[in-house]
């Protein structure tokens, strides 16, 4: 049986403060395959993503140590971070993957993969 990947995330913004953009549920396992940003300013935008590990089963907090990517977006540009199987692995309750950017709600993101 083939491994089934979907969206993960509806197409969201992200804000100006550090925040959770995923999510791992309860009882499961996520795979994230691929990011999409997309800056909808026009002016380049600073997004920054962390992979945060849960902090005794809530949701943990952003820091230097767990950014994974940091970026400056030109305007009305659009980028696709692929990951190689089998991705980004989010295996506790309250894993994460956080993102910020310089103004709020001017850049978008999507997060593709799958959980079982």
């Amino acid at each position: 049986m083939a491994f089934a990947y979907s969206q993960l995330t509806p197409i969201t913004t992200i804000a100006s403060s550090v925040g959770a953009v995923y999510t791992n549920p309860s009882s499961k396992t996520s795979y994230i395959r691929s990011i999409v940003i997309h800056n909808t300013n026009t002016t380049a935008e600073t997004v920054a993503l962390h992979n945060v590990p849960d902090n005794s089963g809530s949701v943990g907090t952003a820091a230097a140590t767990n950014q994974f990517y940091k970026t400056s977006v030109a305007a009305d540009t659009t980028i696709m971070i692929e990951f190689p199987v089998p991705g980004i692995i989010l295996s506790d309750t309250n894993d994460t993957i956080q993102a910020s950017t310089t103004t709020a709600s001017k850049v978008t993101i999507q997060i593709s993969g799958a959980t079982e």
